[in-house]
């Protein structure tokens, strides 16, 4: 039986092949997808910076330092009505003498909760409002609550707390 590529014993010019020409084709298209101007390659540069700089801003937004405590507020893996945000510190203090700032600092509208893991204290702390209060509700930290929305402020609830945003008065309610 003869091979396909051979014609009475000749084998075809390489040009004649398929593979050749998609080669080519690819080849080509690289060559002419790369060419730009210097202007769109300084553009996308400048995209590039920006976006950059934009990105540095924001982290510096959600990390920031006060009494020398430390927040980093993120979204919270799982949360299917995109409001709820979390911190995590390790740090001797009472989240309800904090909350005001906190509240001031990282909350971006009142329709968000936020829970503030303190892995010292084994509790997680969560701060929403109620009006022109501060619902501060201190739990017991249950095992990895960080990483799931559903298991969230599952823990017995230890105190809470109402803080008036005006004045910054806690009262203690449980």
């Amino acid at each position: 039986m003869k091979d396909k590529a051979t014609k009475n014993g000749v084998k075809k010019p390489i040009f004649k092949k398929w593979w050749f020409w998609v080669i080519v084709v690819v080849i080509l298209a690289a060559i002419f997808g790369n060419t730009g101007t210097k202007d769109s390659v300084e553009d996308g540069a400048k995209d590039t910076i920006s976006s950059a700089e934009q990105h540095t801003e924001e982290k510096q937004n959600e990390s920031t330092t006060k009494d020398d405590i430390s927040f980093v507020v993120t979204n919270v893996p799982n949360d299917v009505t995109g409001n709820w945000r979390i911190a995590s510190i390790a740090e001797n203090i009472e989240m309800q003498d904090y909350a005001l700032d906190y509240y001031k600092e990282y909350f971006k509208s009142d329709d968000e909760i936020h829970a503030i893991v303190n892995f010292n204290y084994k509790t997680t702390t969560k701060i929403s409002v109620m009006g022109n209060l501060l619902d501060v509700s201190v739990y017991e930290y249950v095992d990895k609550e960080e990483h799931d929305a559903k298991l969230r402020f599952s823990g017995m609830l230890l105190k809470e707390y109402h803080v008036n945003k005006d004045t910054g008065e806690i009262e203690e309610i449980q």
